[in-house]
This record gives structure tokens, sequence and C-alpha cells, in this order.
């Protein structure tokens, strides 16, 4: 008897002792999920509300996604969701994505509706929706309103909702994430999300620049996150002349024709430039002598130069 209740015990160790270990596998398991899926992030990289308006940059509206993460994430089920300012996400304007899959550090174009007025039409995008296919066709608020990348088509009520991906609201929305909205935008201004994309702090206010729009789409050059010193997050070719600056044009150039913003700071961070320039020439006539700072924003990639005017 005392050895068959020898044997039980050790076998009971031994099945506890099992136990242990496979718990230890699924807990480690589920760490390695929550790791990938943290890494796996879509967000919305830029909205422009403006398309076709008087005055506008580009003849449709666009919204554009980005990968942040360092793995393919395929939207399958994924909806964008639009909401004027103050009001509610409503079936009306929502948009239903198809199967699509980003890369990490990948651009994703997706163009909206467009204004009666014919600017320039939009790099090519990578999905142009229809109501057929897709529910709707989305017509953004110029200058005020909220959009949303939710994992599925259930209608969201608050950025804090287990199906929002992604909420961005701008100008005067009274729901958004974090401690406030982008800025107010413009036929020619969108929202820009800083570092090429890259920074996520769910605050929209902080985490958005209102710039001139520079739609981006999958043939972009990649922007991966976390790295430094990568040729394609700088604006190739980027000069400014003549410095030190003695008249009252300064030329802005670059590898590119592309509109570029230009923002001049003096040595207190007082902005005292901000303009946009289609030809490179800024006027700087209202600069005394000393020492600035100039921004200049290109495609969605932002550079400093120092400058010195005498």
């Amino acid at each position: 008897m005392y050895l068959y209740n020898v044997i039980i015990f050790a076998l009971q160790n031994k099945f506890i002792e099992k136990i242990k270990h496979m718990k230890k596998l699924y807990i480690l398991a589920a760490g390695l999920l929550l790791t990938t899926a943290s890494q796996a992030q879509v967000v919305i990289s830029q909205v422009y509300g403006g398309g076709g308006n008087t005055g506008a940059t580009y003849s449709n509206d666009f919204v554009e996604l980005f990968n942040r993460g360092t793995v393919a994430v395929t939207l399958t089920g994924h909806t964008l969701q639009y909401a004027s300012a103050t009001g509610a996400f409503g079936a009306t304007n929502l948009q239903t994505l198809p199967t699509i899959t980003i890369q990490p550090g990948q651009y994703y174009l997706i163009q909206e509706a467009a204004g009666t007025g014919t600017p320039l039409a939009l790099p090519t995008p990578d999905l142009i929706p229809t109501v057929a296919n897709n529910g709707s066709i989305l017509g953004l608020g110029g200058t005020n309103g909220k959009i949303v990348l939710a994992s599925n088509s259930t209608l969201v009520t608050a950025p804090t909702d287990t199906n929002v991906v992604d909420f961005v609201a701008y100008g005067n929305a009274t729901t958004y994430e974090g401690n406030g909205p982008v800025a107010e935008l413009g036929n020619a201004v969108a929202a820009i999300r800083a570092s090429n994309g890259c920074q996520d702090t769910n605050n929209n206010i902080t985490d958005f620049a209102a710039s001139v729009p520079s739609p981006r789409n999958t043939a972009t050059a990649v922007n991966i996150c976390g790295t430094t010193g990568v040729k394609n997050n700088e604006i190739e070719g980027l000069a400014i002349h003549p410095n030190p600056l003695t008249g009252s044009i300064l030329n802005v150039t670059s590898n590119s024709n592309a509109v570029k913003a230009v923002t001049v700071f003096d040595v207190l961070g007082k902005q005292v430039i901000n303009t946009t320039t289609a030809n490179g020439e800024v006027n700087a006539s209202a600069l005394n002598a000393g020492v600035y700072i100039v921004k200049i924003t290109e495609a969605g990639k932002t550079a400093t130069k120092k400058l010195v005017v005498r």
C-alpha cells in the first residue's frame, strides 16, 4: 500500500509540473501574439477635404493610410467612417474597404469625392471607391470633420470604441483623440501625420500638422519607422539660396518640382513667415538682419535649414 501511494504521489507531481509547463508556453505564445499585433499598426496618415473647391490643390478629397509597423497588415472587413464636426457617424458615410494588404512603411491612397473645380488630379490612387463596391464615396468636410478607420462596419460612437483602429478629428470637431483636434483645414490645406506618418501618440492636436496636401500611394518610397539616416525620408537635393540672404527673395529648391510649404522662425521660435511656393521663390522682404530657421515640407517630408539674413 505504501508503495502504491508513493507511485500515485509521483505521478500527480509529474502531471502538475506538466500543466505548469504548458501554462508557461500558453503565456509565452499569447505574449508573442500581442507583440506582433502591436507592431502591425495601420494609421490614417493624411486627410484632405478641399478637393475640387475654389482654390483647391487637388480635384478630389482623399484619405491616406500608412503602415507604421514592421509586418504587413491586411484590412479585411475594415471600414472608413466619416462624420461632421459635431455629427454622429452614420451608415450613409460608411465606406467598406476591400481586402487590401499594406506592407511595412507603405502608404495607401484612397480617392474620395470630387468637387466642381478641376485642379490637379491626384497621384494614381490605390483605391477609387464606388457605391456599388464600397457602399459610399466620402465627401469630407473641407475645414472641419472627423474620420475613423474601423476594424468592422459597426458605427463608431467614440474614439475609445473597441473597433476603432485610428480616429482623426480636425477643425472645430467636438470629439477627438487626446487633448484636441487637428487645426482647421482648407482647400489647400490637409492634415498630415508627423514624422512622415510614424508618430502616433493618440493625440490629434500634436500628431498632425495642417499643411500643403502631399498625397502618397503604394508607389511612394517606403518609410520604415524607427530607422535613422534613411535617404528616402530626406528631401533630396534640398537647398536654400542665397545664404546669407541680402535681397528680398529666398529660393527653395530640390530635385522635385512639388509644391513646398515654407515656415520661417526667428531665434526665439516665433513664426515670421508661413507660405507655400510652387516655383521655389519665397518673399523674405519682412526679415530683419539675423539668424533664422527655415522649415520646408514637400510631399510629406520635412527638413530644416539655417538661414542668415544680412
